[in-house]
């Protein structure tokens, strides 16, 4: 493990090639609590599983699906224990007692060694956590929150960095600007590994270069323009994206008859307003919701992905379009931006507010000067840092040195996880 320097950084383990795989005596059994099995969970805990061949590795969702989201995923055959509090079910429509007391019921048929608890938003995750201090068992904070991703009132703040400090042995965040929230909230620094959002990278390269290969034939079955930006997330206000379509009409009117297109991947509440501020923009193309396997065909028509949003945790979306290889054009107020964007090299960083900057660059990055296949190779190179396997790595050693901090503490007789 390679911890950096600075006093925001968190743990950073080598990949995986130049480790070797951790040994036990004794086999753990690790669960891991999810809201939903979301499509980018699969890889991830797959891999953990692989890695871990001796333990067992189990999500557990607490529903089916979400209201905002509308994720569909294949369970069989995933590669690790998988199992639901409430199958079928949508988590906004179940009591928040009921999914406590459900998990509490099978946190105590598993008796894991670990639970790994994403966030604490939800009444079940907070009575994971609570399971957890009570067996004596490690619990492991995931998630991808930071300080600028909404409004943050300082009493609210002041509760949660109680619970946290109380409830979490170890944290496994997004990156820099989570863990430099996560220490706010007490968590100490050398308690916080980072590296929690990714996708698979592999599978996005392989779909994007399968989709360049069909050429124009796939751009005229999708209804794209053959070089276009592509946006892909909810049209929901916080992602931005009335004010991607008013820098959009301002580049057009500049660049004129060579400007590239538009191409909106999504659905949301905002589609209808969206599309009447798209009107008289020909080239502007809303593709609606498509399922991620759909996606990566998108990401291999499109030329640069923009990413416009006020609020973000972190935006996958710019790790699967760097996984295809393109140039990214990223708000400033994404949490993946201290990770992923490279400003110059594989794209640019701008305000969200600011329309006449973000017309700008997508001038300059349309420009026939600008070297966007460059910008995409120095895409792949960037994120292939973040994969299911780095992701496995790294939460395997967060899991090891939690368990051996336990040990420790229960030696010296200190009950206190942090």
């Amino acid at each position: 493990m390679n911890a950096l320097g600075d006093q925001t950084s968190a743990h950073v383990v080598e990949p995986p090639i130049r480790r070797s795989s951790p040994a036990r005596q004794t086999r753990l059994t690790i669960v891991c609590l999810e809201p939903v099995l979301a499509p980018y969970s699969i890889p991830r805990l797959r891999a953990l599983q692989g890695l871990r061949r001796n333990d067992a590795v189990h999500a557990v969702a607490l529903g089916a699906t979400e209201r905002i989201r509308e994720w569909h995923v294949e369970k069989a055959q995933l590669g690790f224990g998988y199992a639901e509090l409430f199958p079928g079910k949508t988590i906004g429509e179940l009591a928040s007692r009921a999914l406590a007391e459900r998990v509490t019921s099978l946190l105590d048929e598993y008796r894991p060694d670990i639970v790994l608890v994403t966030g604490y938003y939800y009444a079940a995750m907070r009575a994971a956590t609570r399971w957890a201090k009570r067996h004596g068992k490690g619990s492991v904070f995931l998630g991808d929150s930071h300080r600028a991703d909404r409004r943050r009132l300082f009493v609210k703040e002041w509760v949660k960095g109680w619970w946290v400090r109380r409830h979490y042995d170890s944290a496994f965040a997004a990156g820099v600007r989570t863990a430099t929230y996560l220490m706010g909230l007490g968590i100490p620094r050398q308690r916080i590994w980072t590296g929690y959002d990714v996708v698979d990278n592999e599978a996005f390269a392989a779909a994007a270069q399968a989709a360049r290969s069909q050429g124009d034939s796939l751009r005229r079955r999708l209804g794209v323009p053959d070089r276009h930006f592509l946006f892909v997330g909810r049209l929901a206000p916080e992602k931005n994206v009335a004010r991607l379509l008013a820098a959009y009409r301002r580049y057009r009117s500049i660049t004129g008859r060579n400007a590239w297109g538009l191409v909106l991947v999504g659905s949301g509440p905002l589609e209808s307003e969206l599309r009447t501020l798209a009107a008289g923009l020909d080239d502007v193309v809303f593709a609606g919701f498509q399922k991620a396997d759909a996606v990566a065909a998108y990401y291999g028509t499109a030329s640069c992905l923009v990413l416009p949003s006020v609020r973000e945790t972190w935006g996958l979306v710019v790790n699967e379009a760097m996984a295809a290889g393109l140039p990214v054009l990223v708000s400033q107020r994404c949490g993946c931006v201290p990770e992923l964007v490279s400003q110059g090299e594989n794209g640019y960083l701008f305000d969200p507010l600011d329309v006449g900057n973000l017309a700008r660059l997508m001038g300059q990055l349309s420009s026939e000067s600008m070297e966007v296949k460059r910008m995409g190779d120095a895409s792949r190179r960037i994120v292939n840092l973040f994969t299911p396997e780095t992701w496995a790595w790294t939460l395997s050693d967060c899991i090891e040195r939690t368990l051996e901090a336990i040990g420790s503490r229960r030696l010296s007789g200190v009950e206190s996880p942090v």
